[in-house]
């Protein structure tokens, strides 16, 4: 890794840095001033907006950036200007589905099984998650196009730095409740959305509407919908633990998992850095045939994140009492800290053997690998957390990622010809 490659990845980890410890300090000022129910309420449909704004996209950002990767200056305004009308199609659909299926909770059958949810507050949090999706896809144009700053900025920046600072403001007014907390997040994201999407492409409306008239390439179809069920079965573990803990555990349980766990995420923020960094730089390294290079590129990112975990464990570790304090966490979490932080690492691992794939087009392998180990796993999990407790339930996630981590490893291992070379 030259130098001018390490600066960019440096450049990143610092913006992500910046993300996510906004994103770290919303959260634990929402432990803070919020009484537990109301957290717990609102971290429910955050994570679910979170999760759905992931779904929404269905694996189109990822295309995005394979197809802007490999076109010439000239090519790039045209096509990101079709693939973001047509992400304005995909989230569309998938919006009115949730919307419709959001209206379950009013069925009696399910009024025990979802009692912390309102209608109302689940269709704003998924309103939320339909602009964030379309941001994020304006932003993988910009990050396939080699400009990461811009990119980063708005997929780990922006949104949560406004959120924080509209908690600033309402903290300061009245005692917010989870209501006030989704319909602030819900209207960051319209604003941002309107700002970067209409401000480049145009009247939203326009956007919609052509979205439907436009066809799609069948080979970006096809790439989209099966890495869709990557990105799935790659998370479904985590999202498993983020849905079932609130019901299993209750929700002082909860309000403390969700900021552990959310500190515990910093560990995979030079991970995020490399493969923010180098995604397009993995895809057009494979795609030119520059195996050895893409070998060097995977080990020095492998290390990195090595280093940088240990380093930031240790500042975690050190920093936790003052932590918990704060956020007014009165259970004590320290093994459940540390049991998040081992999975978060080889999460980051497999995550970055996962980008490798998927940027050389691997995705049969990474959707049955990662639905065959995370599917067992997360029905496993979830089943254990009848039985067991938050921290002994919890190990389940360190032993998938780290199975995960080892198979895309070998993979990744064989595909770049390390194996023959050995």
């Amino acid at each position: 890794m030259d130098f001018k490659r390490a600066v960019a990845v440096l450049n990143t980890l610092v913006l992500r840095g910046l993300g996510s410890g906004v994103s770290v300090l919303f959260t634990v000022m929402i432990s803070r001033y919020l009484p537990t129910e109301s957290a717990a309420h609102f971290f429910l449909l955050f994570n679910i907006s979170t999760i759905a704004a992931v779904c929404f996209r269905w694996g189109l950002d990822e295309v995005i950036i394979r197809r802007i990767a490999k076109l010439l200056p000239s090519e790039i305004e045209p096509v990101s200007r079709h693939l973001t009308v047509l992400s304005h199609r995909r989230v569309a659909l998938w919006t009115i589905v949730c919307l419709l299926s959001a209206f379950v909770v009013y069925l009696p059958v399910f009024s025990n099984v979802l009692p912390s949810v309102e209608s109302l507050n689940l269709a704003i949090a998924l309103c939320a998650a339909t602009f964030v999706a379309l941001t994020a896809c304006a932003a993988r144009v910009l990050q396939g196009d080699g400009r990461t700053n811009l990119a980063t900025f708005l997929l780990n920046i922006v949104v949560p730095g406004l959120s924080l600072f509209g908690l600033f403001l309402l903290i300061s007014f009245k005692k917010p409740d989870a209501r006030d907390l989704i319909v602030l997040y819900a209207s960051v994201a319209v604003g941002v959305y309107l700002v970067t999407v209409v401000g480049r492409y145009g009247n939203p409306l326009a956007l919609f509407t052509a979205a439907f008239k436009l066809q799609w390439r069948s080979a970006d179809s096809s790439a989209a919908n099966k890495l869709g069920l990557v990105v799935l079965a790659q998370q479904v573990v985590g999202w498993a633990a983020l849905l079932i803990v609130p019901y299993v555990y209750g929700d002082y349980a909860y309000k403390g998992f969700v900021v552990v766990q959310k500190v515990a995420t910093l560990i995979s923020l030079t991970m995020l850095a490399v493969n923010f960094t180098f995604s397009r730089r993995f895809a057009s390294l494979y795609a030119g045939g520059d195996l050895q290079g893409l070998r060097n590129m995977v080990r020095y990112s492998f290390l990195a994140i090595i280093v940088a975990s240990l380093g930031i464990t240790l500042f975690i570790v050190l920093t936790r009492h003052w932590l918990f304090a704060y956020a007014q966490i009165d259970v004590e979490m320290t093994n459940l800290l540390l049991i998040l932080l081992a999975s978060q690492f080889f999460f980051s691992i497999s995550a970055l053997f996962s980008v490798v794939l998927s940027m050389a087009h691997d995705d049969n392998y990474l959707f049955v690998v990662q639905a065959a180990i995370n599917g067992t796993s997360a029905v496993i999990f979830i089943i254990a957390c009848q039985f067991l407790p938050l921290e002994a339930a919890s190990l389940l996630l360190v032993a998938s990622y780290f199975v995960l981590s080892l198979a895309l490893g070998l993979r990744v291992h064989y595909l770049t010809g390390i194996a023959k070379e050995a």
